[in-house]
């Protein structure tokens, strides 16, 4: 009978009672209970696959991708976007040819497809909530194309904004302290149920790597596997989180929410939120992290430092549809996780010091090349 990974993971316990009976030999020969960290691994492993990508007969690419139904992978749009010829290795060492259905340059995510009969033995879920910082998790892929690598860590971080191709940011991105590598990109990390927390598609030094989230991502796969793209919400704003120093040359009581520096042309918010005056030549800035330009709309020239530089007037967001906005990365996630493009959604602007509820209809993020 196969084991499959929801009765190998009813087994997995915390406490040494629940490990009782579950002992393996030691290279000297003496008994030892199965570590928690190996049956989460036995039992994803056989769910995480190497993709690879070649053009021309050359290879292009390589990351990791992992099974969410027997013929269904999830890996790094990045992964994939090098090449037109995507073939998978499963953990039996056996190779299988696949087809890319959709693709996302925004999220970063992938999903391809098994070609003919080829099949994986397992499949993984993803969670229905972010577990909260300091949870321990697993990261299995291909790093530097050693298959089915394991690593250790845990939630270091969670909402991050992080920059991805395409001058766009991933929001709600999770961070993490296990090793992330090239190559790990795609595969899952896991928590210690084996349900699926992230899909990796970032390192950034050795303790600290970044994976798309499982809400984000249970947004944009099935999109993608039903129809190939996946349609982000747009507001055409570039905005600056509300520091002490914006907020106190405004008249604003509290340094929350963001300041609508710029709407762009003929977007959503053109003509319906109001746009800030800045001046003409704005000097350096102390914190780069004030002035955070909603994803892909980068402000013109830098952004202001002396409190005779900054931005006076327009409109400030501090709520969409009901969630409270406290910065630019606040605006990005509820934008990716609460909004669809063509809803209109009521947004709380505080002008003129009088909180106000404007009705704004949102568009489709455009791609890079538009």
């Amino acid at each position: 009978m196969k084991r499959t990974r929801r009765g190998l993971l009813a087994g997995i316990g915390v406490g040494s009672a629940a490990l009782a009976g579950c002992v393996a030999p030691t290279q000297s020969g003496r008994q030892r209970p199965d570590s928690q960290y190996t049956q989460v691994y036995d039992a994803v492993v056989p769910a995480v696959v190497v993709v690879r990508v070649a053009e021309n007969g050359r290879q292009v690419g390589q990351g990791s991708g992992f099974a969410i139904d027997s013929q269904t992978i999830v890996t790094n749009h990045h992964v994939v976007a090098p090449g037109s010829d995507v073939s998978v290795q499963f953990a039996d060492h056996e190779w299988a040819e696949a087809t890319v259905v959709g693709s996302d340059i925004h999220s970063d995510l992938a999903v391809i497809e098994l070609d003919g009969s080829a099949t994986v033995t397992e499949s993984l879920s993803f969670v229905s909530e972010v577990p909260p910082v300091g949870e321990e998790i697993l990261a299995i892929g291909a790093p530097f194309d050693l298959t089915d690598s394991l690593s250790r860590g845990v939630i270091s971080g969670r909402e991050r904004s992080v920059p991805a191709l395409g001058n766009y940011d991933i929001p709600d991105a999770i961070q993490t302290d296990a090793a992330l590598n090239p190559g790990s990109s795609g595969g899952p990390i896991v928590n210690l149920d084996g349900a699926v927390v992230g899909v990796v598609f970032a390192g950034q030094g050795e303790t600290v790597g970044f994976a798309i989230s499982a809400a984000l991502a249970q947004r944009v796969v099935p999109e993608l596997r039903e129809h190939g793209e996946y349609a982000h919400s747009h507001l055409g704003v570039t905005v600056l989180d509300v520091s002490p120093e914006i907020a106190d040359t405004n008249d604003l009581n509290d340094p929350r929410g963001v300041l609508v520096v710029e709407t762009v042309a003929d977007g959503p918010a053109d003509g319906v939120l109001e746009e800030s005056d800045v001046p003409e030549s704005p000097g350096e800035i102390s914190d780069p992290a004030e002035a955070t330009p909603e994803p892909g709309e980068e402000p013109e020239g830098p952004p202001p430092t002396d409190t005779d530089d900054l931005p006076t007037g327009g409109d400030v967001i501090v709520d969409i549809g009901g969630t409270p906005i406290a910065d630019a990365d606040g605006l990005s996630r509820t934008l990716a996780l609460e909004t669809r493009p063509d809803e209109t959604v009521p947004i709380t602007v505080l002008r003129d010091g009088t909180e106000t509820v404007i009705d704004v209809t949102l568009g489709v993020r455009p791609s890079p090349e538009e």
